[in-house]
């Protein structure tokens, strides 16, 4: 909204209506960017997927997917989706629900990392998406990693990976990994969490990952997307997600990496999730110091500026960078 006061003068009423006039065509333009574009996308086991789409629909524009984690939704990019699109005039963002997830459907098979990075290869060939930087957040990485083991690299040109390990689970030669769900009695005690209600399950889930204070709107579109999903779908994913072991995948990707920690993280320790990045041959890792499991919502502006360099002109910081 906006109040434009003219002067009764025809000189001055004239140079105002032409500063208007750009004003007007500069703010429209912005505006395009900040409106999503939804659409659809169906499997081929027949789910239907909800896309969005932000930005610019040239086929130069550099594309930008952001891939959400576990009980999120393609609304958890509220602070980011829009925010970059609007950073560049020949950017196009695209995110989407997951099945189980949001507004996509919910059948009542199909909860396995697999299956989602199967999901995710539909939504990159239905939408004709090619040199595509890939962000997965949490359980979004490891879809993304699943997805290098089925299809390789296709359509990817650069990946993205937020506070994920390489494995969930505590094994003999591993005990970087979850904080809170990493054997089958901790697996119990989240699948007792999830049954004890899904809005306090939502609540909790703030708490444990996020450090720095998120917005009043951000915090009920998470809390509304979480009463979305069933405790029963969640309980499955989980299941699947927190045994698989991806380290023996990670060398096979040869495409430039943006591996992020979050140190304050009550999720993953950073050693962990720095495993990520040290495993790719061109992996990067970076460490957003004030920031939690979350760090993408709590440091909107810092991740955004990021992630359009690297997706832009291919910058990335300095590996081992503190931010």
């Amino acid at each position: 909204n906006y109040c434009v006061v003219v002067h009764p003068s025809s000189t001055v009423v004239c140079a105002r209506n032409i500063i208007l006039s750009s004003f007007i065509t500069e703010y429209h333009v912005m505006s395009s960017s900040l409106i999503g574009v939804r659409d659809h996308v169906t499997t081929n086991d027949n789910v239907e997927l909800v896309v969005e789409s932000f930005g610019s629909t040239a086929p130069s524009a550099t594309v930008v997917l952001l891939i959400h984690g576990w009980s999120g939704s393609r609304r958890s990019f509220k602070a980011n989706a829009a925010a970059i699109a609007a950073l560049s005039p020949n950017v196009r963002v695209v995110t989407y629900d997951q099945r189980f997830h949001g507004d996509s459907a919910k059948p009542e098979w199909g909860h396995h990392v697999a299956r989602l990075a199967a999901d995710l290869h539909a939504v990159l060939t239905t939408l004709n998406l090619a040199d595509v930087t890939a962000v997965g957040t949490s359980l979004g990485c490891a879809v993304l990693w699943s997805y290098v083991e089925l299809f390789g690299q296709e359509r990817l040109g650069q990946l993205v990976f937020v506070d994920q390990a390489p494995l969930q689970n505590r094994v003999p030669d591993w005990e970087l990994g979850s904080k809170g769900c990493y054997d089958t009695v901790s697996y119990a005690g989240l699948v007792r969490a999830l049954n004890a209600g899904m809005k306090q399950f939502a609540n909790g889930n703030v708490l444990a990952c996020a450090t720095l204070p998120l917005s009043a709107d951000l915090l009920a579109v998470l809390e509304e997307d979480t009463l979305k999903c069933s405790a029963d779908d969640l309980a499955a994913l989980m299941y699947d997600h927190t045994a698989q072991d991806w380290r023996r995948i990670l060398p096979r990707i040869t495409i430039p990496v943006l591996n992020v920690a979050g140190a304050q993280s009550a999720i993953f320790p950073p050693e962990g999730v720095h495993v990520v990045g040290d495993l790719c041959v061109d992996g990067v890792n970076v460490t957003f110091e004030r920031s939690n499991h979350w760090l993408y919502m709590e440091e909107p502006e810092k991740f955004n500026a990021m992630l359009l360099k690297f997706a832009t002109d291919g910058e990335r910081p300095s590996n081992g960078a503190r931010l």
